[in-house]
C-alpha cells in the first residue's frame, strides 16, 4: 500500500512539473484570423474565341503554333493584363502575358515560342 502512495504521489509530482514548465514557455498568441469574399466580375461575359496560326516545321516533319488569335472580344477588356498558357493538359507547353490591345474586338498574339501543334490539348486565358 505504500508503494501505490508513493507511486501515486510521484506520478502527481510529475505532472506538476511538466505543467509548471508548459506554462513558462509563455502561452500561445495569436495573430488576427479572418475571411472575407468579393464578386470578381468579368470584362466579358459572352464568351472569347480562340484560333490557332500554324506552320509546318521541315526539321520536324511537324506542324507548329505560333500564335493565337481572341476574338469577340469585349472592349472593356482593352489595356488590362492576359496570360495565355498552351498545355499538354497536364504541364505547360507555352506561357505568353501581354497587354488586351483589340482592333475590331480582336487581337493576334504571338506565342513567345513556337508549340508542337499536336501536343497542344489545352488552352487557357486569364485576362486581369
Amino acid at each position: 500500500m505504500n508503494k501505490k502512495v508513493v507511486a501515486a504521489f510521484g506520478g502527481l509530482a510529475a505532472f506538476g512539473i511538466l505543467t509548471a514548465s508548459a506554462a513558462s514557455l509563455g502561452g500561445l498568441t495569436s495573430s488576427s484570423l479572418g475571411a472575407d469574399q468579393t464578386v470578381v466580375a468579368s470584362c466579358d461575359s459572352t464568351g472569347i474565341n480562340m484560333s490557332y496560326t500554324t506552320a509546318y516545321d521541315a526539321p520536324s516533319n511537324s506542324y507548329k503554333t505560333t500564335a493565337v488569335t481572341i476574338s469577340n472580344v469585349d472592349p472593356s477588356c482593352a489595356t488590362k493584363s492576359y496570360k495565355l498558357t498552351m498545355s499538354d493538359g497536364s504541364a505547360s507547353l507555352n506561357e505568353t502575358s501581354g497587354t488586351v490591345t483589340l482592333t475590331s474586338g480582336s487581337q493576334t498574339i504571338a506565342l513567345s515560342a513556337a508549340v508542337d501543334s499536336k501536343a497542344v490539348t489545352k488552352a487557357a486565358l486569364v485576362i486581369s
